[in-house]
């Protein structure tokens, strides 16, 4: 007999041994402890788990551990198991919820958050997951609720003010999205990807110089954060500053030279300055990276037919 047959065989033998349940874990996102149970016999391992919380701890994060190796199935059996033990740790039906949202059951995994909201109302990381799952789902609006709850239990957490104006910036409401990631930004003033979030939603406004700005202040958080310069490109290159933008999308190169978008667009600019041979390479580069990319492909034999 396995270890879990054994957990199995005392559940069906002693429903009643429980009348109340373990401290509960301290919520744990990033969940790097790690306990085993190690020794004796399978039957005694279930004993010691049924009597103490440090092994019915140890249990759980087996699960953890399977969960983070992709053997999701038998980390859901095993947070299951242990919820018969003690249905009231929010820990585990947190640790549930996300097994059962990487397996892409989703409607059980908001489920399993709502459980672990209900045993401790003030899991942030519940909520921000249920938003998470709702968002994968399409229930924008439902998604944003839920964000909004977690950051009213605690406001700090930067990146789902982040998770917020991405949203809105998906539903075009970009004046939104640029409160959210300001308010990302205020929580946590080195939260690069809300500052980039930030440039983008600009340029969707219209507002180039504010976004060009914001761009270049990514750059000098992070001088190798390929997204800045990339949007910087984009933004000059509407602009009509053509040297800036093939400055900036070298740039971008340097650091990720297999992007064929940025071989293509360095192509377009390098085109409209008349620098055709170049810019022939640039489309040839970016079909050799992306060979099933039909725009490419036209841009190039545009591009020969009127060089011949």
């Amino acid at each position: 007999m396995t270890f879990y047959q054994a957990v199995q065989r005392i559940l069906s033998q002693k429903r009643t041994l429980f009348r109340s349940a373990p401290a509960l874990h301290q919520p744990n996102p990033h969940r790097t402890r790690r306990y085993w149970l190690v020794g004796g016999s399978t039957l005694a391992a279930t004993l010691l788990l049924l009597a103490s919380p440090t092994a019915y701890n140890a249990y759980v994060e087996r699960g953890v551990a399977l969960e983070d190796q992709g053997k999701l199935g038998e980390a859901i059996a095993i947070y299951e198991t242990a919820l018969r033990f003690y249905p009231r740790d929010a820990f585990t039906y947190y640790n549930l919820g996300s097994a059962l949202e990487k397996q892409g059951t989703l409607d059980g995994a908001i489920v399993a958050y709502k459980a672990a909201i209900q045993h401790d109302a003030r899991y942030a990381f519940a909520y921000n997951n249920i938003g998470f799952a709702l968002e994968q789902q399409g229930k924008p609006n439902d998604a944003i609720a839920a964000y909004q709850k977690a950051v009213a239990f605690n406001p700090t957490y930067a990146f789902i003010h982040t998770n917020i104006g991405d949203l809105y910036s998906k539903q075009q409401q970009f004046s939104q999205a640029t409160a959210a990631y300001r308010q990302a930004i205020q929580t946590n003033p080195k939260h690069i990807l809300a500052y980039n979030h930030l440039g983008v939603a600009l340029r969707k406004q219209g507002k180039l110089q504010e976004a060009v700005a914001v761009h270049q202040y990514v750059i000098r958080l992070d001088p190798r954060y390929i997204a800045a310069y990339s949007d910087l490109g984009s933004i000059f290159a509407m602009q009509g500053k053509l040297e800036s933008a093939i400055v900036a999308y070298r740039k971008a190169l340097q650091l990720n030279p297999k992007n064929a978008a940025f071989h293509y667009s360095l192509g377009v600019l390098l085109e409209r300055q008349g620098e055709l041979k170049t810019a022939q390479a640039a489309y040839q580069q970016a079909i050799v990276l992306d060979p099933t990319t039909a725009v490419y492909k036209s841009a190039l034999s545009k591009l020969q037919q009127l060089a011949n």
